[in-house]
């Protein structure tokens, strides 16, 4: 997770997760999402664990939360790729 640190962005000083987009019409926001935790992140997490907390209309996006286990280290995120 980062936090935005540029003035100008809407969400400036508030935390960012990994994000993505649906790619194709088979999938869904929370296989997005795993994909994305796992390519920005490293951690492979089955979406068992996933609990949905709701949609945020502003930015037409799902929330997800993940409770990491003890020894599960996320690498960390390269901020270029997440709009800082």
């Amino acid at each position: 997770m980062l936090v935005r640190t540029d003035r100008r962005k809407e969400m400036y000083g508030l935390h960012q997760s990994p994000e993505g987009a649906v790619e194709t019409k088979d999938s869904n926001s929370l296989k997005a999402a795993l994909k994305e935790l796992r390519e920005e992140t490293g951690l492979r997490i089955h979406q068992s664990r996933a609990k949905w907390i709701g949609h945020d209309l502003k930015f037409d996006c799902d929330i997800y939360a993940i409770e990491l286990d003890i020894g599960e280290n996320p690498q960390w995120t390269e901020q270029d790729k997440m709009g800082s």
